[in-house]
């Protein structure tokens, strides 16, 4: 059996509005590119702003950061899959797609140096709504003669227009699902469906498969967006923001300033495996994986967020990495321009993390939703990767005594351990530590 502190990661892929690929996805981000904008960019078929958006009340609605040019017919296979897969679980697909291309995989798998019994694939997850459009004549056909909706028409309704297998592209766990059947893994296959700690969930599922020794990898990710026309209805668990100028910044975590959550949408993976496994097929490793914990705490009325679980989160970690603060040259925060919750997040930084830097990746491409972790997992392993701080992306005022953890452009990464942090308004808080691997 194997501890979780054995575990390497040999592939990463992101698929996000700044980048699709390693090569893309961290040119953009060490170049500061911001992808937030008027969703009129938007080539997914969802609902675009109308002429007067920006006269319309909560017109902060109508930006966010959407992936442009994404094609999932270039990653999907087998290519009849498509079918069944909405847009998330493509792109979660993509994701796994290009991570195992890194951990080449595939020639593992064929060579026969990993069985396919071996392989466990978990993504952490949200719920998938779909196009209104594949709805829509459903709907109409459950109108009474005098043009009123009734329940009781809606199912007859449902079996003419709506195909038979349309749930099949919304079920939250088929991202896992999909990869696994796209290499025939017969391992673990497990989906955590739990806010923005969905990804940081699974990534410590991960580890548990691994040391219980019942896989030795695991194809680990998350999917996620809050732009999906359905979602962007249900907006009640997040504040609107305001649109600033130029609109690319109006994504504010951490700043003074800041006063909604602009929307985005990502998916990324990881290839994670046992360190000796990796050794043995003649893998790479890109970074390892020195602790990890989750923790909850109450929350108190009125707020959103735990500072003390988002503290208890990050003491734990760093009691299993063995590290202390002084070790962590790197934050990737969660903060999401939601002032209460970042000021949770802040309140626990400077009770833990006193003077590493901060990234907010938020900043730069919006919330997407369950696949924050999973992106911010990915930035850790490059930063490690490349001795690189990105840009902070705080697009605003900085709060006192917070000046030293920013900077507009890169930074060496002069310590070789990055914090991921996750937490959810509900009081859930993981952190992840990394480290450069041995």
């Amino acid at each position: 059996m194997s501890h979780f502190s054995d575990v390497v990661v040999t592939g990463v892929g992101p698929v996000a509005a700044i980048g699709i690929g390693i090569d893309d996805f961290w040119a953009s981000l060490i170049a500061g590119r911001r992808s937030v904008g008027t969703l009129d960019r938007r080539d997914d078929g969802g609902p675009k702003p109308p002429a007067d958006w920006q006269n319309q009340p909560l017109a902060g609605a109508w930006i966010g950061a959407p992936i442009v040019g994404f094609d999932g017919a270039q990653f999907v296979r087998p290519r009849k899959a498509m079918k069944v897969m909405g847009r998330e679980l493509q792109t979660a697909f993509a994701a796994a797609f290009l991570a195992m291309e890194q951990a080449e995989m595939e020639n593992a798998i064929s060579g026969g140096a990993v069985q396919v019994d071996r392989i466990a694939t978990v993504f952490g997850s949200q719920m998938f709504y779909g196009p209104i459009e594949e709805l829509r004549d459903a709907v109409q056909r459950s109108r009474d003669p005098e043009g009123n909706y009734q329940v009781s028409l809606f199912g007859d309704a449902a079996m003419r227009e709506i195909i038979p297998l349309w749930m099949l592209k919304y079920l939250p766990n088929m991202p896992a699902c999909h990869v696994g059947i796209s290499v025939g893994a017969t391992g673990a296959n497990n989906t955590i469906v739990s806010g923005d700690v969905s990804s940081t969930s699974a990534l410590i599922e991960s580890l548990g498969v691994l040391a219980r020794g019942i896989a030795d990898i695991v194809i680990c990710g998350g999917s996620g967006t809050l732009i999906d026309a359905t979602r962007m209805v249900y907006r009640g668990d997040h504040p609107f923001p305001s649109v600033a100028d130029p609109i690319e910044y109006s994504s504010r975590p951490h700043s003074v300033d800041s006063c909604g959550v602009v929307g985005g949408e990502a998916a990324a993976a990881v290839v994670l495996e046992t360190a000796d496994k990796a050794r043995l097929r003649g893998a790479s490793p890109l970074a390892a994986i020195a602790g990890a914990a989750s923790r909850f705490a109450a929350v108190a009325p009125g707020q959103r967020g735990s500072s003390r679980s988002i503290q208890l989160a990050i003491e734990g970690a760093l009691a299993q990495a063995k590290l202390s603060a002084d070790d962590i040259g790197l934050v990737i925060s969660n903060a999401t321009g939601d002032p209460i919750r970042d000021a949770a997040e802040r309140d626990a930084l400077d009770r833990t993390l006193p003077s590493a830097s901060v990234v907010m990746p938020v900043g730069s491409m919006g919330h997407v939703g369950a696949a924050n972790g999973a992106i911010y997992l990915v930035i850790a392993v490059l930063a490690i990767q490349h001795n690189l701080i990105p840009p902070s992306f705080l697009n605003g005022q900085p709060f006192a005594n917070w000046q030293h953890r920013f900077a507009d452009s890169c930074r060496p990464l002069n310590k070789q351990a990055v914090a991921v942090l996750t937490h959810t308004s509900h009081g859930v808080a993981n952190a992840v530590i990394l480290r450069a691997a041995d």
